[in-house]
């Protein structure tokens, strides 16, 4: 029988967004998880291994224990191994090594304020075409938020806008991007999952339940977590971590979940815990707060945002504006410590950066699909800036499963 007409998760792999996104979880057909049955047996396995010391594969990947070469195959069945008795999920060991996708920004309509945006939706193709072109396939991609430019409260009724409009274009605007949005990135391989996390232009500086609500009719569940191939995978609404106020019961309902996840994935011995955001938990130190950063250091207003008047000459974007505000990063930076967060991915200032935080925690930005910026105040990097997408390169030690015993490595690759 086909494994994947037998999956616990069926779903079409064409359905890409509410459907896939939901009951706080990713659902792919691929991308299989466990449910209550299938975490007591990889905690009975855990225990077999301890008491045991039988080796990784032989208490953990029986069903892939054949004379097939363990690297990943080109055959989606055969990536979920399954015996009568033992269906794969994620949750297990199916290889040594998968890969994922890191996107951010695409921000539609950012540079022309929303005038037009298929110089946007330009990049996001080319960045379909990278993504499909991989080898190995990725098992899913993640775009960091902002998916789209238009949010209302940025253009309607504020003094600080760049462009005003009224608020049924406001509106009507956005669906637009969200649409066209939808309908390219619909384009991904149907074997590699998309998750689609909001950032501040998708729900406002200040969420709202409403905004949240749109957000969440367009593309499903705003967090969410999941397994892939022995590692767990956690998606936040981090712009709620920026300011709470206008969402403060729904900013406490994620945290409580947050801990209750980073339980699980600790419990059932994940191999790497990586979070999503948009926002960077910080840029350069854990512990930096607004007076740390160098006065003035920041990212230019576009050229493309010049409209002759100078009201934007030496403006900039200041590098203090990109990171959560310390009172609220220290909150996740706790947890992301007692838990043993591997690695945390984000987009949103709009150029490439890497940090580690004191406890080894890798923080990862990603430069975007729309408006490249270049900050006077970063430190020079490994990478160069420009338009593209991260792919991120996971190995899981077969000796040795435990807590944090997988690796990573990860690149950008460029859409220009």
């Amino acid at each position: 029988m086909n494994p994947l007409i037998t999956m616990n998760t069926k779903v079409n792999l064409s359905k890409r967004f509410q459907e896939a996104q939901s009951d706080r979880t990713l659902k792919h057909a691929l991308l299989p998880q466990p449910n209550a049955k299938d975490e007591i047996r990889h905690q009975e396995r855990i225990q077999h291994f301890e008491d045991s010391k039988d080796s990784f594969v032989q208490s953990f990947c029986v069903p892939c224990n054949s004379n097939s070469s363990p690297s990943q195959s080109d055959d989606p069945a055969e990536l979920i191994a399954e015996d009568e008795y033992h269906p794969h999920t994620e949750i297990e060991c199916h290889s040594e090594r998968h890969t994922f996708v890191v996107c951010a920004d695409s921000q539609l309509g950012m540079t022309s304020l929303n005038k037009e945006w298929e110089t946007e939706l330009h990049y996001c193709r080319l960045a379909v075409d990278k993504i499909n072109a991989l080898q190995p396939r990725p098992k899913f991609v993640c775009m960091c938020g902002d998916l789209v430019d238009m949010e209302n409260s940025f253009y309607y009724n504020n003094p600080n806008s760049l462009k005003k409009y009224e608020l049924e274009e406001c509106e009507k605007i956005q669906q637009m991007q969200f649409s066209d949005f939808k309908d390219t990135f619909d384009k991904v391989h149907p074997d590699i999952a998309l998750v689609c996390l909001c950032g501040n232009h998708d729900i406002g500086n200040r969420p709202t339940p409403a905004s949240i609500e749109k957000f969440r009719n367009a593309f499903g569940d705003e967090y969410l977590a999941f397994w892939a191939n022995g590692t767990y995978n956690i998606i936040l609404n981090n712009v709620l971590f920026t300011n709470p106020d206008g969402a403060e019961q729904m900013f406490l309902e994620q945290l409580d979940w947050l801990e209750e996840r980073l339980q699980y994935a600790n419990s059932q011995q994940a191999a790497q815990i990586y979070v999503f955001s948009h926002h960077p938990w910080f840029l350069y130190d854990e512990e930096e707060d607004r007076e740390d950063f160098i006065p003035g250091a920041g990212s230019s207003f576009p050229q493309e945002w010049n409209d002759g008047s100078g009201k934007f000459d030496g403006a900039v974007f200041l590098d203090e504006y990109f990171s959560v505000p310390k009172q609220y990063r220290k909150i996740a930076m706790d947890l992301f410590k007692e838990y043993h967060v591997a690695a945390c991915f984000s987009g949103h200032f709009h150029q490439n950066l890497i940090s580690k935080s004191s406890f080894g925690m890798d923080m990862i930005i990603t430069g975007p699909l729309s408006m490249v910026f270049d900050s006077s105040g970063k430190p020079c990097q490994p990478e160069g800036n420009g338009r593209g997408v991260r792919v991120v390169e996971v190995s899981v030690d077969t000796k040795n499963r435990g807590l944090g015993n997988g690796k990573f490595t990860h690149h950008f690759e460029s859409i220009e």
